[in-house]
């Protein structure tokens, strides 16, 4: 038997790929326009929207209570709470991000003072006597 020849054109090889790729999906696409259906309907699907609807009027009511619709307004309040903010000073947090300087520095002081302890156990226990030389 001989071998098989290889094409003498470039890029066949990609073509077959396209070609194939393109048959699949219109394969695909009749199968799906024949057997698919409708996907599944969620039964509450008339009650969520009806609660988000009302929740929406909620909002609105009460940002109309508050003032917001009106833009001066509005931007007085906002005024007003970032003035609030910047003079608010800064507390440290007691949120330890992992991976931060802080977070190591505070594993290398734990690791350091669990450290000293075996090493003041090694210090103060006594030496071994010597054995006699007989």
């Amino acid at each position: 038997m001989s071998a098989p020849e290889t094409s003498s054109k470039k890029g066949a090889t990609f073509g077959w790929l396209v070609l194939v790729f393109a048959g699949f999906t219109v394969l695909f696409y009749l199968i799906q326009a024949l057997f698919g259906g409708e996907g599944a309907v969620d039964p509450r699907s008339g009650d969520r929207l009806a609660y988000k609807a009302d929740i929406a009027k909620q909002q609105s009511e009460l940002i109309a209570k508050m003032g917001l619709n009106n833009e001066a307004k509005r931007q007085e309040i906002f005024a007003k709470a970032a003035s609030t903010l910047v003079a608010k000073k800064a507390a440290k947090s007691a949120v330890l991000v992992p991976g931060s300087p802080t977070q190591l520095k505070q594993m290398e002081a734990e690791a350091a003072a669990a450290a000293k302890p075996a090493a003041d156990a090694a210090s103060a226990a006594p030496a071994p006597a010597p054995a006699p030389n007989n």
